[in-house]
Order: C-alpha cells, then sequence, then structure tokens
C-alpha cells in the first residue's frame, strides 16, 4: 500500500511506497490514515462507460474544505494520482477491468479508500 502525505500549506501531494520522512514548507508530515467508512457527503459516484470506470463527488470544493487529490493503486501497485484545486469538478477515471484500491482525501475529514 502506498503511503500518501498532504502539505497543509501549499497543497502538495507525496506518495512513498513505505514510511517515509516527508518534510515540506517547513514541517514534516506523518501519513495520511484511512478515516473509516465515508459518510454521505463523501461518497463518491461510479458509473461504467465506455471500458473506464468513472469516480465523481459533490463534494463542496472551497477554499479550506476541499478533495485535494484522488489515486488509484492497481493490484500491481502502478499508481495514478489526480490532483485537484477548489472550484475543480472532482473526478477520475480508471480502466473499468483494473483491480486496486481507490483512494480520496478530504482535507478536513481525511483520506477514504474503496477496493475495485
Amino acid at each position: 500500500m502506498a503511503e500518501f502525505y498532504f502539505c497543509t500549506e501549499c497543497g502538495n501531494v507525496f506518495t512513498s511506497a513505505r514510511k517515509a520522512s516527508v518534510n515540506c514548507c517547513g514541517s514534516e508530515w506523518k501519513p495520511l490514515e484511512v478515516a473509516g467508512e465515508p459518510n454521505e457527503k463523501h461518497q463518491l459516484d461510479e458509473k461504467v462507460e465506455n471500458g473506464k470506470r468513472v469516480f465523481s463527488s459533490h463534494h463542496v470544493q472551497e477554499e479550506g474544505h476541499y478533495f485535494p487529490f484522488m489515486a488509484f493503486e492497481s493490484e500491481c501497485g502502478c499508481l495514478r494520482i489526480k490532483t485537484f484545486k477548489p472550484g475543480d469538478n472532482v473526478h477520475m477515471c480508471v480502466p473499468a477491468d483494473k483491480k486496486g484500491t481507490l483512494y480520496w482525501f478530504c482535507n478536513l475529514h481525511g483520506l477514504y479508500k474503496k477496493e475495485i
């Protein structure tokens, strides 16, 4: 499982294959921990079209409360990350036939994950 780190100062997203010492903007960051099951506001919509599994969210994307990133780690360990800013439309596509783990992060409520 990849480790994810998020800098609350500048919005950088870092990943590592194992625990690492990550420093950004003068602070050391701990790896994000899965927050548990997402509540209704943090659920993702999912649909399959044209051979792709499309994940999207209606979560607010406001300054101070937003999804900074989504990531997909395939069963072979390949990692794809998509980043977002306030105001962005949150969505990510992965091949419909790939298995793995989808991660998404709310800057106020934490990291969530879903096996697909």
